[in-house]
């Protein structure tokens, strides 16, 4: 893709996602946990981003805005985001999850994975050990987090390590690890 082809790309896709806020003319409602609620029963990705941004908009306004609820709805904007291929607003949402949770495992396990996704930029493999290991470190109990980490490892070169935790994730009863094997250890 050339540069110009993803300018067009981004700004098509910023178009679907951009709005202009109407305060409160429809009824709409400004507690943060309701819109957030609203926003994980939404099958339309563009409303529920549009629900997330007006849950951090309504949260970071508050007298006390909670950090914990801010990276998680950074987080959740972030995944719709990457599901939908818009690659520098889910990094973005990450890094702004990690900033107000800097022990957020799911953000930290998601840009790592974020940084080994070649369709959206050169893979950094060494940025994406620094956000995998944290993921395991903060949530050491997710063995998907675990195998996220093998894998990252054998894509930048530590193939032996990688596959000996894939086969220890195998042994204790991860079933996915047997799939990764396959599919990153030839």
């Amino acid at each position: 893709m050339t540069r110009l082809q993803l300018v067009d790309r981004l700004s098509s896709v910023a178009k679907l996602f951009k709005r202009k806020t109407m305060f409160n003319l429809f009824g709409q409602d400004k507690n943060p946990r309701k819109l957030a609620e609203k926003a994980r029963q939404e099958n339309d990705p563009h409303k529920a981003v549009n629900l997330y941004s007006d849950a951090i908009k309504y949260e970071k306004e508050g007298k006390s805005p909670n950090r914990a609820f801010l990276s998680e709805l950074y987080l959740l904007r972030g995944e719709i985001y990457l599901n939908q291929g818009v690659a520098i607003l889910s990094s973005s949402d990450f890094l702004h999850a990690i900033e107000y949770n800097p022990q957020n495992g799911v953000a930290h396990n998601d840009l790592g994975i974020w940084f080994t996704l070649a369709q959206f930029t050169t893979p950094d493999y060494s940025r994406a050990l620094e956000h995998a290991e944290k993921a395991v470190e903060y949530c050491p109990e997710r063995q998907d987090f675990r195998m996220n980490l093998a894998v990252i490892k054998i894509k930048n070169g530590q193939k032996e390590t990688g596959r000996m935790e894939l086969e220890e994730l195998y042994k204790n009863g991860y079933g996915n690890a047997k799939i990764a094997m396959e599919r990153f250890c030839e």
